[in-house]
């Protein structure tokens, strides 16, 4: 399922503001209805000298995997700012969905690259909730205890994905 197909970046300074502010969110918001969803975005820098086009055979390829696997809603592959900056995401049903993914065999094989293609990159992780069409989705950190979270219950476990190991060279 891609129900946000058509959703873009509203300036070329995108990856600069939070994903809330970077896109127009209205149409997903439609699309996805009421629920919650958690998202994980990747800023990056690229460096200079890197192999866009290994980059993103490898990236086609996690993208392909992690389409097929249960809980994906949408991935987004943001386009490099003249400054090598980038954000990239993905939008999943659960966390849950979102750590068994980045276990897969070409997600782990791409974030091999992450210290050959980058001078620096940085994970957010997102607490997206819908209330249903015509109304706004709402952005949080992951951490943060949503407002209908009852005095007392159990904080939110650490949003931090685990950094797979590097694949044999």
């Amino acid at each position: 399922m891609d129900a946000l197909r058509a959703l873009a970046p509203i300036s070329d300074r995108y990856a600069h503001v939070p994903v809330a502010e970077a896109f127009d969110w209205t149409d997903a918001a439609g699309a996805l209805g009421a629920g919650e969803w958690y998202l994980v975005a990747f800023r990056s820098v690229r460096r200079t000298d890197a192999d866009v086009e290994r980059l993103e055979q490898f990236d086609d390829l996690a993208h392909a995997e992690a389409s097929t696997a249960p809980g994906f809603v949408h991935y987004f592959r943001g386009p490099a700012d003249v400054d090598g900056s980038c954000l990239s995401f993905c939008l999943w049903d659960s966390r849950a969905d979102a750590r068994a993914a980045a276990g897969l065999p070409a997600h782990r094989a791409a974030v091999t690259l992450i210290r050959e293609m980058y001078d620096s990159y940085t994970l957010e992780f997102l607490r997206v909730s819908g209330v249903g069409a015509g109304r706004p989705l709402t952005f949080q950190p992951y951490d943060v205890l949503p407002a209908s979270t009852p005095i007392g219950s159990d904080p939110v476990p650490s949003p931090y994905l685990p950094v797979p190991a590097a694949a044999p060279a």
